[in-house]
Protein backbone atom coordinates (compact mmCIF):
# COMPACT_ATOMS: atom_id res chain seq x y z
CA UNK A 1 0.00 0.00 0.00
CA UNK A 2 3.10 2.49 0.80
CA UNK A 3 4.01 2.26 -2.78
CA UNK A 4 0.56 2.80 -4.33
CA UNK A 5 0.48 6.57 -1.76
CA UNK A 6 3.71 7.35 -2.97
CA UNK A 7 3.09 7.05 -6.53
CA UNK A 8 -0.42 8.51 -6.27
CA UNK A 9 1.36 11.32 -3.92
CA UNK A 10 3.84 11.80 -6.93
CA UNK A 11 1.59 11.99 -9.39
CA UNK A 12 -0.83 14.34 -7.56
CA UNK A 13 2.05 16.77 -7.29
CA UNK A 14 2.99 16.64 -11.11
CA UNK A 15 -0.42 17.45 -11.89
CA UNK A 16 -0.05 19.90 -9.44
CA UNK A 17 2.79 21.36 -11.01
CA UNK A 18 1.66 21.41 -14.57
CA UNK A 19 -1.60 22.62 -13.64
CA UNK A 20 0.34 26.11 -12.16
CA UNK A 21 2.18 25.85 -15.84
CA UNK A 22 -0.62 25.96 -17.73
CA UNK A 23 -1.95 28.44 -15.76
CA UNK A 24 1.28 31.04 -17.60
CA UNK A 25 0.37 30.40 -20.54
CA UNK A 26 -3.30 31.44 -21.07
CA UNK A 27 -3.36 31.29 -24.86
CA UNK A 28 -3.39 27.21 -24.71
CA UNK A 29 -6.74 27.61 -23.68
CA UNK A 30 -10.00 28.90 -25.46
CA UNK A 31 -10.10 32.44 -25.83
CA UNK A 32 -14.06 32.51 -26.09
CA UNK A 33 -15.82 32.03 -23.11
CA UNK A 34 -18.80 30.66 -24.35
CA UNK A 35 -16.67 27.78 -25.54
CA UNK A 36 -15.17 27.47 -22.13
CA UNK A 37 -18.43 26.94 -20.62
CA UNK A 38 -19.39 24.26 -23.15
CA UNK A 39 -16.25 22.38 -22.41
CA UNK A 40 -17.14 22.70 -18.42
CA UNK A 41 -20.45 21.27 -18.89
CA UNK A 42 -19.27 18.99 -20.91
CA UNK A 43 -16.73 18.23 -18.72
CA UNK A 44 -19.16 17.72 -15.68
CA UNK A 45 -21.37 15.21 -17.42
CA UNK A 46 -18.21 13.17 -18.12
CA UNK A 47 -17.64 13.85 -14.53
CA UNK A 48 -21.36 12.28 -13.28
CA UNK A 49 -21.11 9.39 -15.56
CA UNK A 50 -18.06 8.26 -13.98
CA UNK A 51 -18.98 8.88 -10.65
CA UNK A 52 -22.02 6.80 -11.68
CA UNK A 53 -20.33 3.88 -13.52
CA UNK A 54 -18.43 3.87 -10.28
CA UNK A 55 -21.50 3.99 -7.90
CA UNK A 56 -22.56 0.41 -10.30
CA UNK A 57 -19.69 -0.86 -10.46
CA UNK A 58 -18.77 -1.46 -6.59
CA UNK A 59 -22.11 -1.49 -5.58
CA UNK A 60 -22.67 -4.90 -7.91
CA UNK A 61 -19.40 -5.95 -6.92
CA UNK A 62 -20.04 -6.17 -3.27
CA UNK A 63 -23.85 -7.49 -3.87
CA UNK A 64 -22.32 -10.51 -5.85
CA UNK A 65 -19.30 -11.16 -4.14
CA UNK A 66 -20.32 -11.39 -0.95
CA UNK A 67 -23.15 -14.21 -2.02
CA UNK A 68 -20.18 -16.66 -3.21
CA UNK A 69 -16.61 -17.12 -4.40
CA UNK A 70 -17.70 -17.34 -8.04
CA UNK A 71 -16.22 -14.82 -10.59
CA UNK A 72 -18.31 -11.59 -10.56
CA UNK A 73 -19.09 -11.51 -14.28
CA UNK A 74 -22.64 -9.75 -14.78
CA UNK A 75 -23.59 -5.89 -14.34
CA UNK A 76 -21.39 -3.41 -15.64
CA UNK A 77 -18.52 -6.16 -15.68
CA UNK A 78 -20.13 -7.64 -18.39
CA UNK A 79 -18.88 -5.27 -21.07
CA UNK A 80 -15.73 -4.03 -19.09
CA UNK A 81 -13.59 -6.35 -16.85
CA UNK A 82 -12.48 -2.70 -15.16
CA UNK A 83 -15.91 -0.62 -14.74
CA UNK A 84 -14.15 0.97 -11.08
CA UNK A 85 -11.24 2.40 -13.28
CA UNK A 86 -13.41 3.21 -16.66
CA UNK A 87 -15.20 5.28 -14.34
CA UNK A 88 -11.73 7.02 -12.60
CA UNK A 89 -10.86 7.37 -16.34
CA UNK A 90 -14.32 9.41 -17.03
CA UNK A 91 -13.90 11.50 -14.27
CA UNK A 92 -10.43 12.02 -15.12
CA UNK A 93 -11.22 12.99 -18.45
CA UNK A 94 -14.09 15.54 -17.03
CA UNK A 95 -11.39 17.30 -14.83
CA UNK A 96 -8.96 17.30 -17.80
CA UNK A 97 -12.12 19.54 -20.15
CA UNK A 98 -12.71 21.98 -16.87
CA UNK A 99 -8.84 22.75 -16.12
CA UNK A 100 -6.59 21.70 -18.42
CA UNK A 101 -6.60 22.94 -22.01
CA UNK A 102 -8.43 19.88 -24.23
CA UNK A 103 -5.45 18.90 -26.58
CA UNK A 104 -3.78 17.73 -23.14
CA UNK A 105 -6.45 14.55 -22.99
CA UNK A 106 -3.84 12.65 -24.48
CA UNK A 107 -0.99 13.52 -21.79
CA UNK A 108 -3.96 12.67 -19.38
CA UNK A 109 -4.84 9.35 -21.18
CA UNK A 110 -1.13 8.47 -21.11
CA UNK A 111 -0.09 8.79 -17.79
CA UNK A 112 -3.38 7.14 -16.97
CA UNK A 113 -2.47 4.11 -18.95
CA UNK A 114 1.00 4.39 -16.99
CA UNK A 115 -0.42 4.49 -13.53
CA UNK A 116 -3.10 1.95 -13.74
CA UNK A 117 -1.90 -0.68 -16.05
CA UNK A 118 0.22 -2.50 -13.55
CA UNK A 119 -2.02 -2.52 -11.30
CA UNK A 120 -4.73 -3.84 -13.43
CA UNK A 121 -2.38 -6.50 -14.38
CA UNK A 122 -1.37 -7.71 -11.03
CA UNK A 123 -5.20 -7.86 -9.88
CA UNK A 124 -5.89 -9.90 -13.20
CA UNK A 125 -3.20 -12.58 -12.06
CA UNK A 126 -5.12 -13.02 -8.76
CA UNK A 127 -7.85 -13.54 -10.09
CA UNK A 128 -6.63 -15.88 -12.73
CA UNK A 129 -4.91 -17.81 -10.06
CA UNK A 130 -8.37 -17.67 -8.11
CA UNK A 131 -10.82 -18.59 -10.73
CA UNK A 132 -8.71 -19.75 -13.62
CA UNK A 133 -10.88 -21.15 -15.89
CA UNK A 134 -13.54 -18.77 -15.36
CA UNK A 135 -11.54 -16.15 -15.66
CA UNK A 136 -10.07 -17.25 -18.78
CA UNK A 137 -13.69 -17.29 -20.65
CA UNK A 138 -14.33 -14.11 -19.12
CA UNK A 139 -11.11 -12.23 -20.21
CA UNK A 140 -11.86 -14.24 -24.10
CA UNK A 141 -15.30 -12.10 -23.94
CA UNK A 142 -15.10 -8.75 -22.09
CA UNK A 143 -12.55 -6.02 -22.86
CA UNK A 144 -10.02 -5.12 -20.23
CA UNK A 145 -11.29 -1.48 -20.57
CA UNK A 146 -13.26 0.31 -23.44
CA UNK A 147 -16.72 -2.03 -23.77
CA UNK A 148 -17.27 -3.13 -27.44
CA UNK A 149 -19.51 -0.18 -29.33
CA UNK A 150 -22.13 -2.96 -30.75
CA UNK A 151 -22.45 -4.72 -27.14
CA UNK A 152 -22.59 -1.45 -25.61
CA UNK A 153 -25.05 -0.16 -28.56
CA UNK A 154 -27.59 -3.50 -27.43
CA UNK A 155 -27.48 -3.26 -23.61
CA UNK A 156 -29.98 -3.71 -21.18
CA UNK A 157 -29.61 -0.47 -18.81
CA UNK A 158 -31.79 -1.92 -16.29
CA UNK A 159 -29.95 -5.08 -15.85
CA UNK A 160 -26.43 -3.67 -16.51
CA UNK A 161 -26.93 -0.48 -13.82
CA UNK A 162 -29.54 -2.24 -11.13
CA UNK A 163 -31.02 0.11 -9.25
CA UNK A 164 -30.68 -2.12 -6.13
CA UNK A 165 -27.01 -1.16 -5.86
CA UNK A 166 -26.56 2.08 -7.11
CA UNK A 167 -26.88 3.60 -3.16
CA UNK A 168 -25.22 1.15 -1.58
CA UNK A 169 -21.61 2.41 -1.07
CA UNK A 170 -19.92 5.85 -0.43
CA UNK A 171 -19.08 6.49 -4.02
CA UNK A 172 -23.26 8.22 -3.94
CA UNK A 173 -21.34 11.01 -2.37
CA UNK A 174 -19.53 11.82 -5.43
CA UNK A 175 -22.63 12.69 -7.07
CA UNK A 176 -22.48 15.97 -5.22
CA UNK A 177 -18.84 16.23 -3.84
CA UNK A 178 -17.14 15.76 -7.83
CA UNK A 179 -18.97 18.46 -9.19
CA UNK A 180 -18.68 21.01 -6.68
CA UNK A 181 -14.57 20.38 -6.21
CA UNK A 182 -14.96 20.60 -10.14
CA UNK A 183 -16.73 23.69 -9.96
CA UNK A 184 -14.54 25.43 -7.29
CA UNK A 185 -10.93 24.42 -10.08
CA UNK A 186 -12.96 26.01 -12.57
CA UNK A 187 -13.40 28.98 -10.84
CA UNK A 188 -9.44 29.29 -9.99
CA UNK A 189 -8.71 28.49 -13.49
CA UNK A 190 -11.26 31.15 -14.93
CA UNK A 191 -9.33 33.53 -12.62
CA UNK A 192 -6.19 32.85 -13.37
CA UNK A 193 -6.64 32.43 -16.94
CA UNK A 194 -9.15 35.37 -17.89
CA UNK A 195 -9.03 37.07 -15.27
CA UNK A 196 -12.50 37.16 -13.24
CA UNK A 197 -14.73 34.47 -12.33
CA UNK A 198 -18.10 33.92 -11.74
CA UNK A 199 -19.05 30.95 -8.85
CA UNK A 200 -22.49 31.60 -9.59
CA UNK A 201 -22.45 31.38 -13.15
CA UNK A 202 -19.83 28.03 -12.74
CA UNK A 203 -22.39 26.26 -9.84
CA UNK A 204 -24.87 26.93 -12.83
CA UNK A 205 -23.73 24.71 -15.29
CA UNK A 206 -23.03 22.28 -12.43
CA UNK A 207 -26.26 21.89 -11.66
CA UNK A 208 -28.00 22.09 -15.30
CA UNK A 209 -25.15 19.56 -16.19
CA UNK A 210 -26.69 17.93 -12.93
CA UNK A 211 -30.28 17.91 -14.07
CA UNK A 212 -29.24 16.52 -18.00
CA UNK A 213 -27.52 13.30 -16.69
CA UNK A 214 -30.85 13.01 -14.13
CA UNK A 215 -33.02 13.60 -16.68
CA UNK A 216 -30.86 10.84 -19.19
CA UNK A 217 -30.70 8.05 -16.34
CA UNK A 218 -34.40 8.36 -16.11
CA UNK A 219 -34.94 7.84 -19.63
CA UNK A 220 -32.95 4.92 -20.21
CA UNK A 221 -34.55 2.88 -16.66
CA UNK A 222 -37.74 3.46 -18.78
CA UNK A 223 -37.12 2.79 -21.75
CA UNK A 224 -33.70 1.23 -22.64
Amino acid sequence: MKRRIQIDSALLSFFIILTGFLYQFPKFYFQSINVDDLMDFVGLLFILKGTFLRMVSRGYKMAHSQKSRELVTGGPYAYTRNPMYLGSFLMGVGFVLLVWPWWSLPVFAGLFYMRFRPQILAEEKILAENFPQAYERFAAKVPRMFPKIDGWLKMDFRKTFPQDVLWTTKEKWGLVAWPVVAAVLESLQEKLVYGFTDLHHTMFLAVMAGIVFALSAVVMYRYV
